[in-house]
């Protein structure tokens, strides 16, 4: 019985995470439209982050660190259940290494040849729409690895509206054998 609820609980998680994560790439399109390039990649960062803290959780893993490398090697690209996966597991890879640390480049002022500057002074705009294409292709993967894995089905359209979770608890009913009406 507990196992049920630790299932319904990292389950629950992955959904929030997923819901956060397309919430973050539609900030980071609306900032973007006002050359905030800084705050843009930062929000990128975190779709990755959370896009990938979702598949984890569907593996029961429940990961505080912002620096997912490590933890997605060990349990989600090492793992034989998803060799069928590489040229998608690569793109997740090599995104997390593209943001890695950005969590805090993105906010936090630095000394660059003897001067402090902002992360507003250190992004352009070309950083900020490479950084959308990449977290937005993550999230696609991701999304289509739960639904194609775990049978989580969820409505991610149209950009910036929540998930559908009457949609998404119907569909987990479905794959348990419970009738909604």
């Amino acid at each position: 019985m507990g196992d049920a609820k630790d299932s319904d609980r990292f389950r629950s998680f992955a959904i929030a995470f997923l819901k956060e994560a397309k919430e973050d790439i539609v900030t980071a399109e609306e900032i973007l439209e006002n050359k905030r390039y800084s705050r843009a990649v930062y929000f990128c960062q975190q779709c990755v982050e959370k896009s990938v803290k979702a598949l984890l959780e569907m593996e029961k893993i429940f990961v505080v660190e912002h620096d997912l490398s490590t933890f997605f090697v060990k349990f989600i690209y090492n793992n034989k259940e998803y060799n069928s996966l590489n040229k998608e597991l690569n793109i997740i890879r090599e995104s997390l290494d593209y943001f890695k640390e950005e969590w805090s480049k993105t906010r936090y002022p630095k000394e660059k040849a003897g001067e402090v500057i902002t992360p507003s002074e250190s992004y352009e705009e070309v950083d900020a729409t490479s950084a959308i294409e990449k977290s937005k292709e993550v999230l696609s993967i991701i999304k289509r690895i739960l639904d194609e894995k775990f049978k989580l089905k969820i409505n991610m359209e149209p950009p910036g509206k929540n998930i559908d979770m009457k949609m998404v608890e119907e569909e987990k009913n479905k794959n348990e054998g419970v009738d909604n009406k």
